[in-house]
């Protein structure tokens, strides 16, 4: 019997030793986030972190090598440098550190690659827009003539080189003409500009109060105006100098049909490789289709409001006879692609041009006609063509174009508002998926598993 008893009480404490065992409510704390931590470092051998390691080194030889022109004797290119480090994390790539190096490098590669390869991939990017633009003509040709695609893209590829040929053939010898005569006016009133300064008073006045040195002032003004004006037709020549030095004039006028023909024909496949490309948002693209359709109808209303804006300015600044009325108009149509900031900048330069070579009352009438046309493109024009609007708010805007223009210049000028439109969409669709996530995260319990609890 006291055997049996003592057995019972041995045996007592063993079974609540194992049931603390088990249970997971016991005292035993749970780990915290240092060891957690300190046991992942573990889990690195050092063999992977020398590997790591020499990711780092690579990466920042890729930035040296991006940053400093290579030697031509250097074997090294920033190409090379990037291959050897994916080979060297490559077999580090589920761990965190070794695909953020890779993906990093590779960012910085491709944006490398593709600023190395920009005079290449301009006119593929350019007959990629027009295909982009083109493509509603397309569908509307296919659809009304029944036309098979290769039919109509061949219809409008000759349509489109044609009218480059007239608009070329017709406006670069008036334009070239305007600018040379334009330049030696330039040049040849800056002396009067120099004797008007001279007999001006402003100057005494300040060379008085002891601020300037009125000769030196003057001398200085001149050098500058002489600098300024011969810089407009060096622009013009490096223009033509850089469009020559792309592929050849040539092979530029023998491969943009060629390459126009195909994008055309080929475009939905062409739209659907390059979608592609992109993250999705909810499993789904329907963002891009959303950016797509807005950029898509603010570029083909802009230029088809800038068209028409340079020849109501051009034409009506020509029955005036107001001087250089061609370069006025084409600056009027070409400073429209900017939002608020074109018109401004448009009515400086036409007015300060009229008034220097034509005096007042041709500043006058630039700045009259420029006011009448800003009228008829807010009052007609935009609400009619540009039925979809951008749905950006004029800060946002403003913003977009001081930022874009900063850092890409005036190509930047004429992509900031559809590029805004693609970010703010994009960033709409992730704040609609962010949302959905979170109200599943958070939401309210399902009744049935309330009432099974």
């Amino acid at each position: 019997m006291s055997s049996s008893s003592t057995s019972s009480s041995t045996d007592a404490p063993a079974s609540e030793s194992d049931s603390a065992a088990s249970d997971p409510s016991s005292d035993r704390s749970a780990p915290s986030v240092g060891d957690l931590a300190q046991s992942a470092f573990d889990r690195i051998t050092a063999f992977e972190t020398v590997l790591i390691a020499g990711g780092v080194v690579l990466f920042l030889a890729l930035l040296y090598q991006m940053q400093v022109p290579a030697r031509e004797e250097s074997f090294l290119n920033p190409p090379l440098v990037g291959l050897a480090g994916a080979l060297l994390l490559w077999p580090l790539r589920r761990q965190k550190a070794a695909r953020a190096l890779m993906l990093s490098g590779g960012a910085l590669l491709l944006l490398w690659t593709i600023d190395k390869l920009s005079r290449i991939l301009i006119p593929f990017a350019g007959v990629y827009l027009l295909a982009y633009l083109l493509n509603p003509v397309m569908r509307s040709l296919r659809k009304r003539f029944r036309l098979p695609r290769w039919a109509s893209s061949l219809l409008i590829t000759g349509a489109v080189v044609g009218t480059l040929a007239l608009i070329i053939l017709i406006l670069a010898p008036s334009v070239a003409d305007q600018v040379d005569v334009l330049s030696q006016q330039l040049l040849s009133g800056i002396d009067g500009i120099r004797s008007w300064l001279a007999a001006s008073s402003v100057l005494d006045t300040l060379s008085s109060t002891g601020l300037i040195e009125k000769q030196e002032a003057l001398q200085q003004i001149q050098s500058l105006l002489q600098r300024q004006a011969r810089r407009l037709p060096e622009a013009v020549e490096g223009v033509a100098s850089s469009l020559g030095s792309v592929l050849g004039v040539l092979t530029i006028a023998a491969l943009v049909p060629v390459l126009l023909f195909y994008a055309l024909r080929d475009y939905p496949e062409i739209q659907d490789s390059l979608t592609g490309l992109f993250p999705t948002a909810g499993g789904r693209r329907d963002y891009l289709v959303q950016a797509g359709g807005i950029v898509g109808q603010y570029l083909r209303g802009q230029l088809m409001i800038s068209s028409i804006a340079a020849f109501n300015v051009s034409v009506a600044l020509f029955l005036f006879d107001v001087p250089f009325w061609l370069l006025i108009g084409l600056v009027a149509g070409l400073l429209n692609f900017i939002p608020q900031l074109g018109s401004i900048v448009t009515m400086v330069i036409g007015g300060l041009l009229a008034f220097l070579l034509g005096g007042w009352i041709k500043a006058f009438i630039v700045v009259a006609v420029l006011i009448g046309q800003g009228f008829l493109e807010q009052s007609v024009l935009t609400p009619n063509i540009l039925s979809y609007q951008v749905g950006l708010h004029p800060l946002l805007v403003l913003f977009s174009l001081l930022t874009f223009g900063m850092f890409l210049g005036v190509f930047g000028l004429l992509i900031a508002v559809p590029l805004t439109a693609i970010l703010v969409t994009a960033y709409r669709a992730y704040r609609e998926e962010l949302t959905l996530e979170l109200g599943e995260y958070g939401g309210e319990p399902n009744p049935s598993d309330a009432g099974s609890s």
